[in-house]
């Protein structure tokens, strides 16, 4: 049985790494999935997957999620479209350069915190918008094993992703008992094109970091993408504000 047959589901930052594993493990399940991502060559490519893989009802919109004009766009869509949103996964984010923090030009700090924490709020106070009303939906954000220790380099991404543990924990408990569950995921380190990022050619700072997780390895995308469809699920029912950390033992061992 398909978990997530006749849901409607959005996936932000959907082009690639986590949000396209994502969107395609629940077009798997059954959804209909709204693709979101500033990126239009990518989301409409994930979006293409989708539909050949027989998801017919997939549409992408293009938003960049930092812009309040873009998300009311996005959601005036998707009510077009489908009239409902039944879970949101809120996965945009950018991680910047990798700096000491009195190296950071204040451009890096509003470009970080404009997407990761006001594209989450904008994209939160939609969705509840859009849900509260018919009294159901469920919604995951994307936190990070950043969101529970620090990370010498990532200041401002560290903060952003505290920032979205915490803003889960108060939506989930100002939404308890409207109908509406909110949690979060954590991530550990995931073998994507932002971790490729962060590190570029240094091949020891990278065997450092993944010979400090427990596990011995990186993630892939599409155990964090399972993870999220697990807390998506009803299964997770009476996970309210909690976050799902998988990250192979490494937040465990560190905090």
């Amino acid at each position: 049985m398909l978990r997530f047959a006749d849901r409607i589901v959005l996936v932000t930052g959907s082009g690639e790494g986590i949000g396209r594993a994502t969107a395609l493990e629940f077009g798997r399940e059954g959804a209909t999935v709204v693709v979101c991502d500033r990126n239009e060559g990518t989301g409409a490519a994930t979006a293409e997957d989708l539909r050949r893989a027989g998801s017919a009802k997939t549409i992408f919109i293009k938003a960049d999620v930092s812009r309040e004009d873009e998300v009311a766009a996005l959601f005036d869509q998707i009510r077009s479209a489908f009239g409902r949103l039944d879970i949101a996964v809120n996965n945009a984010g950018i991680e910047g350069p990798v700096l000491p923090i009195e190296e950071q030009p204040t451009s890096n700090l509003d470009a970080i915190l404009a997407v990761n924490i006001k594209g989450t709020f904008l994209c939160l106070r939609e969705e509840l918008r859009l849900m509260k009303p018919r009294g159901a939906g469920v919604i995951i954000n994307l936190a990070s094993i950043a969101a529970h220790v620090g990370f010498a380099g990532l200041s401002i991404y560290t903060a952003s992703k505290h920032a979205i543990h915490g803003m889960t924990k108060a939506a989930a408990l100002e939404n308890a008992r409207s109908g509406v569950r909110i949690a979060s995921v954590s991530p550990g380190v995931v073998q994507t094109e932002m971790l490729n990022r962060f590190f570029g050619d240094d091949q020891d700072a990278r065997n450092a970091i993944v010979g400090g997780v427990p596990l011995g390895r990186t993630c892939s995308a599409d155990e964090i993408a399972r993870g999220i469809l697990f807390m998506a699920s009803d299964d997770a029912a009476l996970m309210v504000g909690q976050t799902l950390n998988l990250d192979g033992g490494w937040a465990f061992v560190k905090s």
